[in-house]
């Protein structure tokens, strides 16, 4: 119930372009009352359900109804607040959208809704799977399974062909491409894939492609990856140079950012990082005080790392007007991991 009243107000409240703020100074109360209605950590208390009614101009009952379409975007609001999703939440959620599926009006986004909720529950299980296999490991050094779990669960890098490639991936998207060879972001994924399995020759024919539909600062970004890819170093770092000379944007700066940091060239890639987030127009993303904090990680400069976490969590409220639910949370919990390293 609780989640139900607070998305019908999220509803009702971006309808009339008010942020929690102004709704709660209309009610008298604070914005993170506001914001906890609204993710359905608690309920407006019900001597305010007249005044609600009254100022969105609906029924009380109308208050605790929902509609397909609010109901799908509470989904999606669950899957992106939530670190663990409860298993009843999970189950109605699932039930809804399996329904919804068999609609013709809402097939395509329920479809997609419920490969996000899958998703997010396989990531979930891969979280805990990760820390019982260190544990596991922990117990026994000598567990050779329990590095299986470690690498499946946290995407490590295995050496084995048969067990690192990416065959009926690529076959997807190549074939998906020829469905749809107009869609130029469709073509990084499939050039991903292909640089990390080493088959560059066919990634230049899907570069040259690409780059017929849309030239951009992707073209010497992938250039630059492949190169390297193929052991000619100083070929991409020009590449990649050139990349902010032509495309001089925060796009740009922030992969060229990526690029050097995976080279372990940190100094540099902390430049490009902060040249990117001056640059990017608001909402800025979390990216960037991300990548740096990890890259403070590294170094060994927890301080930077936190400050940088925090950074972040600054974003969420000034661009975002996000304070709480999981984009805030993990942030929040890589700063209690931080503090503990730092003793350590």
């Amino acid at each position: 119930m609780n989640i139900e009243i607070g998305a019908k107000i999220k509803q009702l409240r971006t309808a009339r372009n008010m942020t929690q703020e102004e709704l709660g100074s209309e009610l008298s109360v604070s914005a993170q009352a506001v914001s906890k209605w609204e993710s359905g950590t608690t309920m407006p208390d019900i001597q305010l359900l007249p005044e609600i009614s009254v100022l969105f101009g609906v029924s009380i009952d109308e208050l605790f109804s929902m509609s397909d379409e609010s109901r799908m975007e509470r989904i999606e609001n669950m899957i992106e607040a939530s670190h663990f999703i409860p298993e009843n939440d999970f189950s109605s959620s699932e039930s809804f959208l399996k329904e919804k599926i068999t609609e013709e009006k809402t097939k395509a986004r329920a479809t997609l809704v419920l490969a996000r909720l899958y998703s997010h529950r396989a990531a979930e299980y891969s979280e805990i799977a990760g820390k019982t296999g260190r544990k596991a490991l922990l117990l026994n050094p000598d567990e050779k399974p329990a590095h299986n779990v470690i690498f499946d669960s946290d995407s490590g890098r295995y050496l084995d062909f048969n067990a690192s490639n990416h065959v009926e991936t690529i076959d997807f998207y190549k074939n998906f491409i020829k469905i749809h060879p107009e869609n130029p972001r469709t073509y990084l994924w499939l050039m991903d894939l292909l640089i990390e399995d080493g088959r560059t020759e066919e990634a230049k024919e899907y570069l040259w492609k690409m780059d017929k539909i849309e030239h951009s600062m992707r073209t010497d970004l992938y250039l630059g990856l492949i190169a390297k890819a193929e052991c000619d170093l100083p070929k991409a770092l020009e590449y990649w140079e050139h990349m902010t000379v032509e495309f001089d944007n925060w796009l740009s700066w922030s992969s060229k950012g990526d690029c050097l940091a995976r080279l372990c060239r940190y100094d540099e890639a902390m430049a490009c990082y902060e040249k990117a987030l001056e640059m990017q127009p608001s909402p800025k993303y979390m990216d960037h005080p991300e990548a740096m904090s990890l890259i403070a990680e590294i170094q060994g400069d927890y301080e930077k790392a936190i400050e940088m976490r925090e950074a972040a969590i600054k974003l969420c409220e000034t661009d975002w007007n996000i304070t709480e639910g999981e984009w805030v949370d993990f942030h929040k919990r890589e700063i209690e991991r931080l503090k503990q390293k730092k003793l350590l």
